[in-house]
């Protein structure tokens, strides 16, 4: 490929590398949001006498799901161990939610 043709192309491209981070950024303040009010909320039920094993259920498998797109996107290990952990926490509340626990 000549010179001219790969800067055509990269100008072609839709992709800004900043709207990218962005996105990034935002996912990750969504996860913590959601862990933070999960929390809340999970707390305030236990100390009521509630199951709060649907909510940690949903945070984990939200979680999980975003890792497990991360490591097919980017390879990256860490991605991968955090996704298999969430997604063990996650199948246990369910059972544990679906047990009465």
């Amino acid at each position: 490929m000549k010179k001219e043709e790969i800067l055509k192309k990269a100008q072609e491209e839709k992709s800004d590398e900043r709207e990218e981070q962005v996105k990034d950024m935002a996912f990750r303040w969504t996860y913590l949001t959601m862990a933070i009010i999960a929390a809340f909320f999970s707390c305030y039920r236990a100390a009521h006498g509630q199951s709060m094993m649907d909510l940690c259920a949903t945070v984990c498998f939200s979680v999980c799901a975003g890792m497990t797109y991360r490591f097919v996107k980017i390879r990256e290990k860490s991605c991968l161990v955090f996704a298999v952990i969430t997604f063990a926490v996650a199948c246990t509340a369910t059972v544990s939610f679906f047990m009465g626990y």
